[in-house]
């Protein structure tokens, strides 16, 4: 999905979901690079197919992201099969049909990636997982993924002169090819075709291996950096005191939740550390409800996922 104009979300049980934005005029551009703003409408992957089709000023403000193929587009679900070696699934498999030369925003997701084309081409750069050399938006940010400031395309280096260290992994994808991209790992992509695509989001197998590894370095920075945006995210709600209050449990129940890991006590005790070292809290607030579980730690900016 598209962070920047107006993007529309439509649930046709025959056609499916898509996703669609409008630009804000000159506003647009700059917000759909660095990811940080979306609206939703509705249309049909019917309509949506008939204006790829026609090339119409519609199509080239549009661009169907996340579809779930097993709620979305059940008729194909027995067609993407996963592959054996892929440790655990975290989401998907997904479906996206972009028009020639979508530029989708540079960002990090928190899974492990697998990227396969059905049909058409897509660009990748991949560059890494250091944080401050991909200026990432302010913590607090909306969603599940880290979004980077940088236009790729055109990198302001006067803005951004970390960006000129990074060392950018690059490829083109063509019909049948797959990409894994490593959780963590910032990657931009374009589709210098029309192209359909499908991804899945998953990680080790186990019930900590993937915890173990994100919370180990070279990853530790970028995921201490994707929990404390889902922190600032939740900060300006009343329940944030009462996830406080019982943050080892919510932190507990959260990567149940996520990834079906369940935290150690030393990890629980790093995460709190963290937590209270940026908030600046000598001690966590006394326990303020008595329900059998806290208030969820929520990552905020999700309604339009299925």
């Amino acid at each position: 999905m598209y962070r920047g104009g107006e993007l529309v979300f439509t649930n046709s049980p025959k056609e499916g979901w898509v996703t669609t934005r409008t630009p804000q005029l000159v506003t647009f551009y700059a917000t759909m690079s660095q990811g940080t703003k979306y609206n939703i409408r509705q249309t049909t992957l019917g309509q949506y197919v008939a204006d790829l089709k026609a090339g119409n000023k519609r199509a080239k403000n549009s661009y169907m992201a996340v579809q779930n193929i097993k709620k979305a587009l059940p008729q194909l679900q027995e067609d993407v099969i996963v592959p054996d070696y892929v440790g655990k699934m975290h989401g998907g498999p997904y479906m996206w049909i972009a028009r020639k030369g979508h530029y989708e925003y540079c960002h990090t997701d928190a899974d492990d990636g697998f990227l396969v084309i059905l049909s058409g081409q897509k660009q990748a750069r991949l560059f890494g997982c250091e944080v401050e050399p991909l200026y990432p938006n302010p913590k607090g940010t909306k969603g599940r993924t880290l979004q980077s400031q940088v236009d790729c395309d055109n990198p302001d280096l006067t803005k951004h002169p970390l960006f000129s260290t990074v060392t950018c992994h690059h490829c083109l994808l063509n019909q049948g090819d797959m990409l894994y991209i490593p959780a963590f790992w910032w990657h931009q992509i374009t589709s210098t075709e029309m192209t359909i695509s499908v991804n899945i989001f998953w990680g080790n197998r186990g019930t900590n291996d993937y915890l173990s590894k994100v919370l180990a370095p070279p990853l530790w920075p970028v995921f201490s950096h994707w929990l404390l945006n889902i922190i600032e995210q939740n900060r300006q709600y009343a329940s944030f005191s009462k996830i406080l209050s019982r943050l080892p449990e919510a932190f507990r129940h959260f990567f149940i939740n996520q990834w079906h890991e369940e935290a150690t006590p030393d990890q629980l005790d790093t995460l709190v550390t963290l937590v209270m070292d940026y908030l600046g809290l000598d001690t966590l607030p006394p326990s303020c409800c008595s329900g059998k579980h806290p208030p969820p730690l929520q990552i905020r900016g999700l309604l339009w996922r299925s």
